[in-house]
Formats: C-alpha cells, sequence, structure tokens
C-alpha cells in the first residue's frame, strides 16, 4: 500500500511538472529532482519490504536475506540525499530553492557514498550465494553492523545540518531574504525623510546590528518552524532506533539465547514497526506532489514570512496621500460618532461595541465596529498573527486576551465534521480488525491494514486542518483591536519641519 501510495505521489509530481511547462515536454518533466528521487527510493524500499514479508517462503534463502538487507541501503540513500540537500542549503548561497531540482555541489559526494552502500549490497549477494548457510548467518550480522555504522554517520550529519538550518535558523538561504528585507525598509524609511532633513536624519540613524539574526527572528513562521522541528527529530529519533536495533541483531549471538521468546517477539515486532515509520516518514513530509515548494524539508525558505512587496508600495503611497491629507484631516471636525460601519451600515447599535477607526482608510471605510471587524476577520479565515486590512495593507493594532475564546472559536459545523471522521477512523479500524481476524490470506490481511491505515492517515490530516481552523478562530474571537486614533492624538502638525525651542537664557551677572 505505501509502494502504490509512493508511486502515485511520483506520477503526480511528474504530471505537475508537465502542466506548468509552457513548451510541455515529457522528458524535461521526467527530470531527476530530489523529490522524484526521494519518491522513488520509498517505492522501491517498501516494495521490496511488502514483497518478501507477504511471501517470505516464495525466494530461497540467499535470495531471500539479500532481498531483507535491501531496505537499508534504500534508507541510507534517501537520508544522505536530505543530508546532501540541506548541506547545500546551509553552505550555498544565491541559489533558488523555489523550483525542483538536485544536488549540485554535494552530488559526487552524494554518488561516493552511495557507491559504498551499494558496493556492501552486492559483497553481501555474493557471499549469500556462495557460503553455507551457518557463514550466511555469520557474514549477514557482519554487513547488518557495516549499514549501522554507516546510518549512524548520516544521522549525525543529519542532526548538525538540520539543527542548523531548522533550530538555529542559520544558512545560505537567508542571504537574498536579509539582503530585500533592508532593501525594504531603506525603501520605506528614506521616503519618510525630507530633503532638508537628509543630513541630519543621517546622523541619528540606529546603528546596525553585528548579527543579523535579530532580523530574521522577526521574520519567522512559528507555525511552519515548530513543524519542521518536530519532523526532524521524530525522524532522527526512529533512525537512532534503527542503528540500535542493527547493532543488538549483530550482536545477537550473545544475547538472544538468553531472552524469553515473548520478549524476541516484541523485539522483532518493535524493530518492523519502526522500519516503516522510518520509510513512512517520508511521503509524509513530501505530501505536497504539485508545489514542493511549499515543503520545509525541500525549501527552507518556508520558515520565513513571505516578504509583501506589495505592501510596502501602499505604504509609501499611503504615506504621500497622508501628506497631502495632513492639513485636511486635523482642520476637520467630523467626530467618528457621525460615521457609519462600513460592514454593518449602523451606527446607532449598542451590541456592536464602539465605533473604531483600526487602520489608515478614510472616507466611508474608515469607521468601522469592534466586534463587526472581529467576525469579519473570523469569518475570512485569516491567521491570528497577521491581521492587515485588505485596502491599505495597516497592520491593526490588537491587543492578546490571557484566555481563548473557543465558544466562538468551535462552530457545529466544526464538530459534525470532527464527529464524522473520528467515526470513519473507528469504522475503517473495526473493519480492518474484523477482516484480518475473519481471513487467513496474509494478501488480504495486508490490503485490510494497508487500507485502514491509508483512510487513518487522510482522517488525521483533515482533523488537524479543522483544529487548526478552530484555534485560529478562537485566537481571533479573544483579540481586543484598538482604533489607530488613539495612538495618534499625540501627533501635532507643524508648518515647517523644522521646531525651534526656546531655552531659558541665565541671568547675566552685573558689573
Amino acid at each position: 500500500m505505501l509502494a502504490f501510495v509512493c508511486l502515485i505521489q511520483l506520477i503526480m509530481c511528474i504530471i505537475a511538472e508537465w502542466q506548468k511547462m509552457k513548451a510541455p515536454s515529457f522528458l524535461r518533466a521526467c527530470r531527476v529532482t530530489t523529490q522524484k528521487v526521494l519518491y522513488f527510493i520509498v517505492f522501491l524500499a517498501s516494495l521490496i519490504r511488502g514483497a518478501y514479508f507477504t511471501s517470505p517462503t516464495a525466494f530461497k534463502e540467499g535470495w531471500s536475506r539479500s532481498l531483507l538487507s535491501a531496505y537499508y541501503p534504500l534508507v541510507l540513500s534517501g537520508s544522505s540525499l536530505i543530508v546532501c540537500f540541506w548541506a547545500e542549503v546551509f553552505h550555498l548561497r544565491n541559489m533558488s530553492w523555489d523550483k525542483p531540482q538536485f544536488l549540485s555541489k554535494s552530488f559526487i559526494g552524494f554518488a561516493v557514498f552511495n557507491v559504498l552502500t551499494y558496493s556492501l549490497l552486492l559483497a553481501e549477494f555474493i557471499v549469500t550465494q556462495i557460503y553455507s548457510q551457518e557463514d550466511q548467518s555469520f557474514y549477514t550480522h557482519v554487513f547488518n553492523g557495516c549499514y549501522a555504522v554507516l546510518l549512524f554517520i548520516v544521522v549525525i550529519f543529519f542532526l548538525i545540518y538540520g539543527v542548523e538550518v531548522y533550530f538555529k535558523i542559520r544558512g545560505g538561504f537567508l542571504n537574498d531574504y536579509q539582503n530585500s528585507t533592508i532593501l525594504n525598509k531603506r525603501t520605506v524609511s528614506d521616503l519618510k525623510v525630507n530633503a532638508e532633513e537628509q543630513v541630519t536624519a543621517k546622523l541619528f540613524d540606529a546603528v546596525p546590528s553585528t548579527s543579523q539574526l535579530s532580523q530574521v527572528q522577526e521574520q519567522i513562521n512559528i507555525s511552519q518552524l515548530h513543524q519542521s522541528r518536530v519532523g526532524l527529530l521524530s525522524q532522527a529519533f526512529m533512525l537512532f532506533i534503527i542503528v540500535g536495533f542493527l547493532c543488538s541483531e549483530t550482536l545477537s549471538e550473545f544475547w538472544k539465547a538468553k531472552v524469553p521468546l515473548y520478549s524476541r517477539n516484541c523485539h522483532d515486532i518493535v524493530f518492523r514497526i519502526i522500519e516503516v515509520g522510518v520509510i513512512l516518514w517520508f511521503p509524509c513530509v513530501l505530501w505536497n506532489c504539485f508545489s514542493p515548494e511549499q515543503l520545509w524539508i525541500l525549501n527552507p525558505k518556508r520558515l520565513l514570512k513571505r516578504l509583501d512587496h506589495s505592501k510596502y508600495m501602499k505604504e509609501i503611497e499611503l504615506q504621500d496621500k497622508n501628506a497631502e491629507q495632513d492639513t485636511a484631516l486635523f482642520s476637520d471636525g467630523t467626530s467618528i460618532n457621525s460615521k457609519d460601519c462600513w460592514i454593518c451600515y449602523d451606527s446607532e447599535r449598542q451590541d456592536a461595541g464602539p465605533l473604531i477607526q483600526p487602520c489608515q482608510c478614510r472616507g466611508d471605510v474608515s469607521a468601522v465596529h469592534h466586534n463587526c471587524l472581529r467576525r469579519w476577520l473570523v469569518e475570512s479565515s485569516i491567521n491570528a498573527d497577521s491581521l492587515t486590512c485588505k485596502v491599505c495593507g495597516t497592520n491593526y493594532n490588537v491587543e492578546h486576551a490571557t484566555k481563548l475564546d473557543w465558544q466562538n472559536g468551535i462552530t457545529s459545523r466544526h464538530c459534525l465534521q470532527t464527529m464524522a471522521i473520528v467515526t470513519t477512523m473507528c469504522g475503517s479500524s473495526a473493519a480492518a480488525w474484523t477482516l484480518i481476524q475473519l481471513v487467513e490470506g496474509p494478501i488480504i490481511r495486508m490490503l485490510a491494514a494497508g487500507t485502514a491505515l491509508l483512510i487513518m492517515y487522510v482522517c488525521i490530516r483533515f482533523l488537524s486542518l479543522n483544529t487548526v481552523v478552530a484555534y485560529q478562530r478562537a485566537k481571533i474571537s479573544s483579540l481586543n483591536i484598538i482604533s489607530s486614533d488613539s495612538n495618534g492624538n499625540a501627533h501635532v502638525s507643524t508648518i515647517s519641519h523644522t521646531v525651534c525651542v526656546d531655552l531659558a537664557k541665565s541671568e547675566t551677572a552685573t558689573i
């Protein structure tokens, strides 16, 4: 079942690339990329393991051992490919990670490592065909030890580059982002300074920090960051367990005879489950076949909030308009209470909160009821961490509450969807368990278990999305939106750009 899912993902990935081409070409759509290679590796690994455990007696003893061991070189290939890709992400600068691609500078190292790995597999296959069964068992333990050492090395580098990129947020992929951030900030701030203040403003510019990490910290996508960290640590943990199991298999002659049969069976079951979990991790983190640039594992820029250059242009235009309208705005004595809410158009409502001006919009859309705006934001499914006006692009000034408003966050629709998802999960599990108990055929049992796992995976995904939506609604419902005019009362308009202050003169001494 896992092999079938990976094959479908690979085909969908090729179709997606073919559809994005201006001049569609099947050969160009099938070009080698990191995503496709990972799909193909997982497809082979799951197919080999499925063939072995479905009918282990259908192969000869030597072929059976080689087929069982072929799983580990494939896991090493997939893990080393990710390590090499992250190494390029960390070391290389001025590289675009938004388009599907394969390794560049680290390709030779990846190829050499895989030649060594598959040479061990070929040597194991030759040994199992030549030597007797007792010698085959000995050499199998030796090769398992070699795989354990190689996998341990890969996991160490997996953690080194993973921590640097996804925990410390460092690497060459930040270069372009920092440059564009600094450029945008300078563009906006330079327009705020008038021509006669250029020299004076330059004297009082803030001293740039020696570390650019603080600038990046402000633009981090916290949700994506936590997801990537959980995914990285889960795979590293399972790979370490595989290394430990391989080492225990290598030294099995010293401990297996002393351990009860029940404990050995539990050991084998846990070992095989972790092996499935390691290979299942790849299609889970590569779930988006159509847009690989949306995957954190292939595009670390997903950890950063997307720079909206149009927002800066809107801010520049808004500053120009505000500069022209300052005199008119201060001379205008129109009260906010005389304006209508642009959502409900009822200025006399008492149940919608006070009328506020949350942004820099002027005219008929300048005033809105507090509760009307908050409800509109909730229904718009906007991210609670980036609440902005869709017209002028101004960030709303909000106060976060200590408790979430779950009463408005969870609706009847969410409850019905959650109940349907949980019912589907329980029903598929019960049906698979019943079929496994009634049917003795291994193929039917495998299909039942695989189908149930696939349904569980899809249901868990929808349940997670449902929970995230409810959390966002509850978070926005608990916000208190502050009117922008409350912060602008201290603003004083002057005729000239230079303010002169009379200093108290000291009394002169008389002679």
